[in-house]
């Protein structure tokens, strides 16, 4: 008899609030719906709460931002949403995310509404998740961090920067990027228009680090080592020759 399939593991955190965060979904499911080609996207997997909590953490202590009660914070790729989720715990001006793929989004916009009527949320920030193409999409008008949990390779990396510096360009504002699994950091250390504020290891907790060995436990793609290569990047303009 063929063995029955086990069940995909259920992150902690969705087990708490009774969300659908967790998964790992690969990027030839996700671009279907999109006008994306699979070779642009990665897999969506939601960030670990530590990883989150400790690159928000570095951004407030670290770098001199703009006030946090002033700021939009951007998830750029924002999959089911967990990494809006957290950052609503945080004081921001609102949060918003963008996700191309439609049902993602609707998914999203689900944990959205459960969040809402959460009595263990403790959110203090609006949230906002728009169904839309991140290299288009307009970008906030207020101070803004963006967030990206490697949501997808260089082509597109490179159309959001640009769509960045446009944006800018017709509108300056604060503008501060937190990478996460930044796999494409050395295009943003060569880019003329950001500046690398921090660079470095961000650890998990223990709990958050068995969660991700259940989640990949099946399959050999991805690893979990306890820890994620994140970066900070502030738009500082292209400099005069």
């Amino acid at each position: 008899m063929p063995r029955p399939k086990s069940r995909p593991a259920i992150h902690p955190f969705d087990q708490q609030h009774g969300t659908d965060t967790s998964g790992l979904i690969p990027g030839n499911i996700i671009v279907q719906g999109t006008s994306a080609k699979v070779e642009e996207l990665t897999a969506y997997y939601g960030v670990a709460p530590s990883i989150l909590h400790g690159l928000l953490d570095i951004w407030l202590h670290r770098t001199t931002p703009q006030p946090i009660e002033k700021t939009v914070f951007l998830d750029v790729g924002a999959g089911k949403g967990r990494a809006m989720l957290l950052a609503s715990q945080f004081p921001f001006l609102r949060v918003e995310g963008v996700e191309l793929n439609p049902v993602l989004a609707a998914i999203a916009e689900a944990n959205i509404s459960l969040w809402h009527n959460d009595l263990q949320a403790d959110a203090l920030a609006p949230l906002t998740l728009h169904h839309a193409d991140a290299t288009t999409h307009p970008l906030p008008s207020e101070p803004t961090l963006a967030f990206l949990f490697h949501p997808f390779e260089l082509p597109i990396l490179r159309r959001f920067l640009r769509h960045v510096e446009s944006s800018q360009a017709a509108h300056s504002k604060p503008f501060d990027l937190l990478y996460a699994n930044a796999e494409h950091g050395s295009l943003l250390d060569r880019h003329p228009a950001f500046t690398r504020l921090w660079m470095g290891p961000v650890p998990m907790t223990p709990a958050d680090h068995l969660a991700d060995l259940a989640a990949i436990a099946e399959q050999k793609e991805y690893g979990s080592t306890g820890d994620e290569l994140c970066a900070i990047y502030r738009f500082s303009g292209r400099k005069s020759k």
